[in-house]
């Protein structure tokens, strides 16, 4: 077996994180193109209450985003 390459030799390695994103009490409507709550029909993008999306702060740090290493 060839040896690896010096920075892939030191490279860290994250574990992936299994996160489900379903939102819960919906299933994705094809034709619509969006998450449709099972109840009531209605776009979850329009429910009160509903998770808003993440910053970038959410994010795994890899690579290039490790500056000051």
């Amino acid at each position: 077996m060839a040896d690896l390459h010096p920075l892939l030799a030191r490279a860290h390695r994250y574990s992936r994180k299994v996160v489900d994103l379903h939102p819960s009490g919906c299933s994705y409507d094809l034709l619509v193109g969006a998450w449709r709550k099972q109840e009531s029909g209605a776009l979850a993008v329009e429910l009160p209450g509903r998770q808003r999306p993440q910053t970038k702060k959410m994010d795994i740090e890899t690579g290039e985003d490790q500056k000051g290493q």
